[in-house]
């Protein structure tokens, strides 16, 4: 089966107060390239969708994959759906938050067996002490609902409908809830 990742990183930002896909983790690596290169060590396939005034960013990135977000201002669900109408030709995808470095490599590893080796119709969440995390996967089945999005929730609509055909992969990875929504403290 042919599947990957899909990196949403045409956000804007704003709680943030600056651009943080540029921001400096300590070590050197800036956010958005320690994410990407989290996910490029574990798939194969890894897409990364950003705005269209990007093209430094993209290049900082050593030209990943990329997808144009044409609307991104108008919310994730925007860009979301734009990466999966590029990616439709994939079994299988997994949407993944530019500002989620943490996620380890074991869990990334763990959710991509998972749902490689579901049915159609799957969903797969990872679960750290009871919480819902990312990445989120989906197989082909739910790609006409994920391309329709719109707004700023995401795909929380699709997960709704999902009922029965989520498979939540509890996991031993605070990784998969920790996002950075402000600049991290020196230590």
């Amino acid at each position: 089966m042919n599947g990957g990742v899909i990196i949403l990183a045409a956000g804007f930002a704003r709680r943030f107060g600056s651009d943080k896909r540029r921001y400096r983790l300590p070590g050197g690596k800036t956010l958005l390239h320690a994410t990407y290169s989290r996910y490029r060590a574990a798939f194969a396939n890894v897409t990364v969708v950003v705005r269209e005034e990007d093209q430094a960013l993209i290049a900082e990135l050593g030209s990943p994959d990329t997808v144009i977000a044409q609307d991104a201002d108008l919310g994730m669900g925007h860009s979301l759906a734009s990466g999966v109408r590029a990616k439709n030709d994939w079994d299988y995808l997994f949407v993944a938050l530019g500002d989620m470095p943490y996620v380890s490599a074991d869990t990334l590893t763990a959710l991509e067996r998972t749902l490689a080796s579901a049915s159609n119709g799957t969903i797969v969440v990872p679960v750290y002490r009871g919480r819902s995390g990312h990445p989120v996967g989906f197989t082909r089945a739910h790609y006409a609902e994920l391309a329709r999005l719109e707004g700023d929730n995401g795909a929380r609509s699709v997960l709704a409908a999902a009922g029965k055909n989520i498979v939540k992969l509890t996991v031993d990875d605070e990784g998969v809830l920790r996002d950075l929504d402000q600049p991290v403290e020196p230590t």
